[in-house]
């Protein structure tokens, strides 16, 4: 007796719901993600051989422009301006309020060196004796060059 063959019935996915699936996430995610607030003053940062990654949590970010103007930012708040004279109480006040505060340099390149003195006179009288310089890794620089 010869076998019958059965017909394969054909199987249609619809792929509708995953789709909309897919851009649910999307519109999710881009609603809820934070986007750091635009900088205040442009900052050019140095070049370094240095790898080091600025902390995400308890930090207080110093920067310096290039025309010596001095700008602050703890955690996510916006930067504000002050002048030297302000900067070793804000700094004091700041750790004081939490212990954990991690400070982070930020001086543009064409800073002078006597404010980036003048901050690190204000770290050593705060007796913030760990910090870190904010720079530029220039392998990264080559490697965007050569792709």
């Amino acid at each position: 007796m010869p076998v019958k063959k059965l017909r394969r019935i054909g199987i249609k996915i619809d792929m509708t719901p995953m789709v909309d699936v897919a851009f649910l996430l999307l519109i999710f995610f881009m609603s809820t993600s934070q986007f750091d607030p635009p900088q205040k003053v442009p900052i050019t940062i140095p070049d370094s051989h240095s790898n080091l990654k600025v902390p995400e949590s308890d930090v207080m970010i110093i920067g310096v422009s290039k025309d010596n103007q001095i700008l602050y930012q703890i955690g996510k708040s916006p930067q504000e301006f002050t002048d030297i004279a302000n900067l070793e109480n804000i700094v004091s006040q700041a750790r004081h309020r939490n212990i954990r505060l991690r400070v982070a340099i930020k001086a543009d390149k064409l800073a002078d060196y006597g404010t980036m003195e003048d901050i690190m006179a204000i770290m050593q009288k705060t007796n913030t004796i760990t910090f870190t310089l904010v720079t530029e890794l220039i392998a990264s620089k080559k490697s965007a060059l050569s792709h």
